[in-house]
């Protein structure tokens, strides 16, 4: 998904287009992931796992060697749709859930090495394919990275694990034997408990809050052309947050094993607002080394977004509401994260540039902050238990 953004430019000279409307591309998939999230986990844990990855690998590739033959960009909606019904098998939500079935310890850890081997792929691929679509044109390019994905895909999906070990008769990785000997089948969550838990409101207002400053990697550009600065480093800036991204990730992840979710998001979310300070020095002093250094202490908040809010999310409901509630607290912030980018740039052009946009995310953060240390007094078991002693009390 990250990588057709090397393919928008040459895909709208191709059709005639301009690269704002294609890039609707990316808002159907966004937008079918959200209607899909409540549903994927439920479909994983009745299904074979193996089997749906398979089928949502091919459905995938056949759409990458599809589109080089595309002459109406309305196709590229349609199969937008396949694609996204396809990635929301693989997004970080329920990949997330498939490591925490999977780690009863270190899962925090798992997750970061996830997201940054992904990144790895992403920071090799992205200067290869830019280099190919110029010496071999886009369509030929793109029918080369289905079958990259083809390769790398499929047997993966068909050798993977299950969602969960009980699907496969086993314990999770990091069980004791006196958990094993002693564990029980957790029966799931109901909605209404869900929704009455303040541990699933209160998540849904951080992983909301958060859409915000995590989509700036990918207005860097765009900061850099309105901020005085070359094009080039807006490109650094980016390269640097991918660069980050590959040892923030377990970083992030094995912290919040360590010193437990809620203390380690304090910290990285403190390192975040150093970051907002640092840009806005930046663009005052017009340093273009600092502007980049900043971008990928920056990453931060992409990472949280995936990794850190994934290990809270697991702290806070626990093992019974963690699947439910994380999907549905993901669906509905993914159609606000549609209309993050657009805001962000609303308060760059309303309020003078980005320094505005840095002054927000500060604000935001600290925010997020507050909800942290309310939720970690507020954890769905301990709320269900305050409610039960009040219920016998009255």
């Amino acid at each position: 998904m990250v990588l057709m953004g090397s393919f928008l430019v040459p895909l709208s000279l191709s059709l005639h287009t301009s690269v704002s409307f294609l890039s609707y591309y990316y808002t159907v998939i966004v937008l079918v992931m959200a209607l899909m999230m409540p549903i994927v986990p439920k479909i994983l844990a009745r299904t074979s796992s193996r089997l749906l990855y398979t089928v949502s690998s091919i459905a995938i590739v056949i759409s990458l060697l599809l589109m080089p033959h595309f002459t109406n960009v309305w196709w590229f909606f349609l199969i937008a749709v396949v694609v996204g019904i396809a990635v929301s098998f693989m997004s970080f939500v329920p990949v997330g859930i498939l490591i925490n079935n999977w780690f009863a310890d270190k899962a925090g850890l798992a997750i970061g090495l996830c997201w940054a081997i992904t990144s790895v792929f992403q920071g090799i691929m992205s200067p290869i394919l830019s280099g190919l679509i110029a010496n071999n044109g886009w369509q030929n390019t793109l029918t080369l990275l289905a079958i990259l994905v083809a390769v790398l895909s499929i047997p993966c999906a068909l050798f993977g694990v299950s969602f969960s070990p009980e699907q496969e008769n086993r314990q999770p990785y990091g069980t004791l034997h006196e958990e094993e000997a002693t564990s029980e089948t957790v029966k799931p969550v109901s909605n209404h408990e869900l929704f009455h838990s303040a541990a699933f409101w209160i998540l849904l207002i951080m992983i909301v809050l958060l859409q915000f400053p995590a989509v700036l990697n990918q207005m860097f550009p765009t900061y850099a052309a309105t901020s005085g600065f070359n094009g080039t480093v807006g490109g650094l800036m980016v390269t640097a947050a991918m660069l980050f991204d590959i040892f923030l990730n377990p970083l992030i992840g094995s912290t919040c094993d360590k010193y437990g979710a809620e203390r380690a998001s304090m910290l990285w979310l403190g390192v975040a607002v150093i970051s907002d300070i640092l840009l806005i020095i930046a663009t005052n002093s017009h340093v273009a080394n600092l502007a980049i250094f900043s971008a990928g202490i920056n990453d931060v908040f992409y990472v949280y977004l995936g990794t850190g809010i994934t290990t809270i999310a697991s702290a806070a409901l626990g093992k019974r509401a963690f699947s439910k509630g994380f999907s549905y607290v993901s669906s509905i912030s993914f159609f606000i994260g549609a209309f993050a980018m657009p805001l962000n740039n609303f308060i760059a052009e309303k309020f003078g540039g980005f320094n505005a946009v840095y002054v927000f995310f500060a604000i935001v953060t600290v925010v997020i902050m507050a909800l942290i240390a309310l939720l970690s007094r507020n954890h769905f078991n301990t709320s269900k238990t305050n409610l039960d002693e009040k219920k016998v009390l009255s």
